[in-house]
């Protein structure tokens, strides 16, 4: 388990071993497996990015393309065009593989352009998946609700005490969410009817629920972090303060 170790502490090793233990046995595997994934993508990530360096177009306006492309897929969702819709939104998707490869070859990298990535990818998320409202009305609001909640446990645990932007056990991610919105629209244009609901909402539901389990695991996952930061005094000031009240 030397992979585990490297990602966590002695303390958090043993939550996750007797909390989570099929997480604790497969992250190894995991981890390999992902590590191995983005070896194969740095390649595509730089090819892609290459047109964009040359054109010396800024990294934050290579994030900001996935906008309006998501927008395109909204529309095509709207028109119950779901294979239009697919390859807008994978290209949407796509932007996120390689806007950082252009702000590191472009050496822009910043402090600002990191937080300003993710909160476009935010925006693109709310696109994609609130572009089914008219069609799905219930499984979309569902499934928003789900992956917002899972992508706050995070924000929220870094006002409590003193993290980082480590990796967290569990499902949710937005990689999770995006491939079974892909898969969904995909299957959809070919196969609109499954098992006797439509492809969509059922995509949705799925969507909507390893988003539900991810926040679940988190929360759990927070109030270990938050009991070891207990014991080590490492809560945010504010907090110390508030305690000797």
């Amino acid at each position: 388990m030397g992979i585990v170790r490297d990602f966590y502490t002695p303390l958090e090793q043993e939550i996750i071993k007797y909390k989570l233990p099929l997480f604790y046995n497969c992250f190894p595997k995991v981890v390999c497996l992902i590590s191995r994934a983005r070896k194969k993508t740095v390649g595509i990530s730089r090819l892609l990015a290459k047109p964009f360096v040359a054109l010396h177009i800024h990294p934050t306006a290579v994030s900001l393309l996935a906008i309006p492309l998501a927008l395109i897929s909204a529309w095509f969702v709207f028109k119950s065009d779901f294979l239009l819709s697919f390859l807008f939104a994978f290209l949407a998707i796509l932007i996120d593989l390689f806007d950082g490869e252009v702000a590191r070859v472009s050496g822009k990298v910043s402090l600002f352009g990191n937080y300003i990535e993710g909160m476009i990818d935010k925006t693109v998320d709310f696109i994609l998946i609130g572009s089914f409202v008219f069609l799905f009305p219930f499984e979309t609001a569902f499934a928003l609700g789900c992956s917002f909640l899972a992508s706050f446990a995070k924000p929220r645990l870094a006002l409590v005490i003193i993290t980082d932007n480590r990796d967290w056990p569990g499902l949710g991610e937005r990689g999770d969410k995006m491939a079974v919105l892909l898969a969904g629209l995909f299957a959809a244009s070919f196969m609109p009817i499954l098992f006797g609901v439509e492809t969509m909402r059922l995509a949705l539901y799925l969507l909507a629920f390893i988003a539900l389990i991810g926040a679940i695991q988190r929360i759990f996952y927070a109030k270990s972090l938050i009991g070891d930061a207990e014991e080590k005094g490492t809560m945010l000031p504010y907090l110390k303060e508030q305690g000797k009240r």
